[in-house]
């Protein structure tokens, strides 16, 4: 995976997907892959103790729109495409019904990862998130994360969720600070 493919997961991975990535969609004129397959089961949560990790509410926001309700109480699948340009590809629908069969029928919707300016935006059935806005959100949770739970511990991480382990490495070697300041501040500005 590519930085920008592990940035799209991770981003997902913490809003409470489980993923394949790389997905091989087998069937109709073109044999390749997807580059993300999620699964999100209904009223998942993650919590340590009494403390809920955090999720992005912008981006369920626009879940609860396509889907016509809560989404964080329904199961539903993604399948994402990450671009580290501002393209985007359009998902066959050959691979869509694909997808949707092996996730046995769940609900699915397009989400697409690109180099943009916009945080989190709906376009037609598609929810386009900007890969700056998905690494500023990942270092805002891990921020939130080790103010309460004080992570020290990337061992296990480094197994399990590499990317992750890494960030908490480059944090702790103080070669991310203020990464996100300036994108946060321009977030939390009126839009005309």
């Amino acid at each position: 995976m590519n930085l920008a493919e592990k940035l799209a997961a991770c981003y997902l991975r913490l809003n409470g997907f489980l993923l394949l990535p790389h997905f091989t969609v087998f069937g109709g004129e073109r044999h390749n892959h997807v580059d993300l397959v999620g699964l999100r089961a209904r009223n998942s949560k993650e919590s340590i103790g009494n403390f809920p990790f955090p999720t992005d509410d912008r981006l369920f926001k626009e879940f609860d729109q396509l889907c016509g309700g809560s989404s964080r109480s329904k199961t539903f699948g993604v399948i994402g495409e990450v671009k580290s340009n501002e393209e985007s590809d359009v998902i066959s629908r050959e691979h869509f019904d694909y997808i949707r069969r092996f996730l046995g029928e769940f609900p699915i919707y397009r989400i697409v990862f690109r180099d943009s300016e916009d945080a989190i935006v709906r376009k037609d059935d598609a929810i386009e998130v900007g890969l700056r806005a998905a690494g500023c959100w990942i270092l805002e949770c891990i921020h939130k994360m080790d103010n309460i739970l004080k992570l020290t511990k990337t061992g296990s991480w480094t197994l399990s969720e590499s990317f992750l382990s890494d960030i908490l490495l480059l944090r702790k070697y103080g070669l991310m600070p203020n990464a996100c300041q300036n994108h946060s501040e321009r977030e939390r500005q009126p839009q005309p």
